[in-house]
């Protein structure tokens, strides 16, 4: 792989953006010396003001899969992936209306309280569980690809960059609970606009204007953005990306606890109303910035594609292969760039450990030991959040041994986890017959069928004629070394076998049988686990459960 890398200004900036971010975290540790309450600790003693809870909201759920993944997807598959902008302001809306009058008049501390309160207490420890799974799996890969794009870019290896990031947002989480998080989101919420905005504008000016953009874009075939196919097996449609987005969006959102945390850390209903509003706007903007980054990436590498003639090793590691190329001239915006990266990954962690041990003490611990005083709870708190950050790290590792694309994995972990729980709350506030055992069986059920068509969907593959890779060429490469390792972009296991000095890249596949469900897009995995909960459920009500 041909090596570019940072310079000595981008480090500087890099490493001071860190810095920020981890003093910040330390200063409202500090403030929290005196108070060691739980309320603090995980509430903030509702004392956040709305717009910052609102930031924090939004790049908690931002982070670097979207800053990273999404340009990745938009140069591989196409302009079809702005609809990945309603999957941020649908739920909102719903969640505004509905939601979050629910949680202030039940005063819900901990999300799975609901389920408890509607149902029975086995349905709240399953789907606490299934969402602490879920919270440690998707920080693991959120982890894992800032610590690819740095090794993209610096000689620290791969390695060494999930101990740095995991150890850094582990600290000051742990230490300084909701207020550190809250502000240091704030904070890296900055950095991650306007390292995106640089380098949209810089890419633009390079490539010569949207024109520019425009034109290789049809050349490239991808400008797709009407894609109006049913196929419920194509990896990426209009219908795949509104329904499949605005479904995995919504259980965030409405359904988990880093949200419920920040919402019912507001002092009213009005309040949390304006926080919600407030995170639409940066996760709108940057989700724009990210798929307005794969359009000039893909414009910029036209007829050299990085991957195919072996200048990077993994496609996710196109955008800050770029970012270092066209930033050479201006010292430290690459590294601001690559600081906007890491920053969504800092807020996604420290939100995850903090939420993750809250739900661990009240679901778990509490019942077991309810006589813990305020202090002891607090600090099996903090050495829980220690013990994740460790679980963390080892999940990250295991994320580099995967081939997939970080957008596909994400969306197989969600789709396994969240979607059953999301059939539950949709369960319990509809209908009203519904039990706690049929809920409970409908989301084992649901689980377990999503689990089985994702796995067998990542281990045999999919057809490749329904993945929608698009063309990519190498014929103004020159000279350059082949990399003749599996391309695997796709869900699947997809084979490329590049040819030098070739004008495009080819793919040669022996005939092979597909079954059918294991070819359903990963998009769709949310809505299949929430439908089935509730077929589930509906059937159990005809006399069967």
């Amino acid at each position: 792989m041909n090596v570019r890398e940072f310079g000595t200004v981008d480090l500087i900036v890099f490493s001071a953006s860190l810095l920020l971010t981890f003093l910040v975290g330390g200063y409202y540790a500090y403030k929290a010396r005196r108070d060691d309450s739980v309320a603090n600790y995980y509430f903030g003693n509702k004392k956040i003001p709305p717009i910052p809870l609102g930031l924090s909201l939004a790049v908690t759920y931002i982070s670097a899969l979207t800053m990273i993944g999404v340009p990745t997807e938009t140069y591989t598959y196409g302009m079809v992936n702005i609809w990945h902008v309603f999957a941020t302001i649908i739920p909102s809306i719903i969640v505004c209306i509905y939601f979050i009058p629910l949680y202030y008049r039940l005063q819900l501390s901990k999300m799975y309280e609901y389920l408890e309160i509607r149902f029975n207490r086995k349905c709240r420890m399953f789907s606490s569980a299934a969402e602490i799974i879920n919270a440690i799996l998707y920080m693991g890969i959120t982890v894992y690809l800032p610590s690819l794009v740095l090794s993209a870019v610096t000689p620290i290896s791969t390695h060494v960059a999930i101990i740095l990031t995991s150890v850094i947002c582990t600290i000051y989480t742990v230490c300084g609970g909701l207020k550190a998080i809250v502000w240091t989101d704030t904070l890296q919420s900055g950095v991650m606009f306007f390292g995106g905005l640089a380098f949209i504008i810089k890419a633009i000016l390079v490539v010569g204007g949207f024109g520019e953009i425009a034109t290789a874009l049809e050349r490239g075939e991808r400008n797709n953005i009407f894609d109006l196919n049913l196929d419920p097996k194509l990896r990426q449609s209009f219908w795949s990306l509104v329904i499949g987005s605005i479904t995995d969006a919504f259980y965030p959102l409405a359904c988990s606890q880093p949200s419920v945390q920040r919402l019912m850390s507001c002092k009213s209903i009005k309040q949390a109303r304006i926080a919600m509003i407030v995170s639409n706007i940066p996760k709108v903007l940057i989700t724009l910035i990210a798929v307005g980054c794969g359009a000039a990436a893909y414009a910029y590498y036209e007829h050299c594609d990085p991957l195919s003639s072996g200048q990077i090793s993994k496609p996710d590691q196109l955008l800050p292969f770029m970012a270092v190329d066209i930033f050479n001239s201006i010292p430290g915006m690459a590294g601001l760039f690559v600081a906007g990266v890491y920053s969504g990954t800092l807020s996604t962690v420290s939100s995850g450990i903090n939420s993750a041990s809250a739900m661990i003490l009240e679901d778990f611990i509490l019942p077991i030991k309810p006589s813990l005083s305020g202090k002891s709870q607090l600090f099996v708190s903090k050495i829980t959040g220690l013990i994740l950050g460790v679980m963390v790290i080892s999940m990250a590792y295991l994320c580099s041994l995967s081939s997939n694309t970080i957008i596909s994995l994400v969306f197989v972990v969600r789709g396994t986890c969240s979607g059953p729980i999301l059939g539950a709350y949709i369960l319990g506030l509809t209908f009203p017959w519904c039990t706690g055992l049929g809920v409970l069986v409908g989301q084992f059920i649901g689980a377990a069928f999503t689990c089985w068509i994702s796995v067998g969907g990542l281990v045999y593959g999919r057809d490749p004629a329904t993945d929608g890779v698009l063309p990519v060429l190498t014929d103004g490469c020159g000279n350059f070394t082949i990399n003749n390792e599996h391309w695997n972009v796709t869900q699947g296991l997809m084979t490329t076998n590049l040819v030098q000095n070739s004008t495009a890249t080819y793919s040669e596949h022996e005939p092979a049988e597909y079954f059918g469900l294991y070819g359903i897009t990963f998009l769709y995995y949310s809505s299949i686990g929430s439908i089935i909960t509730i077929l589930i459920v509906g059937w159990g009500k005809t006399g069967h459960l």
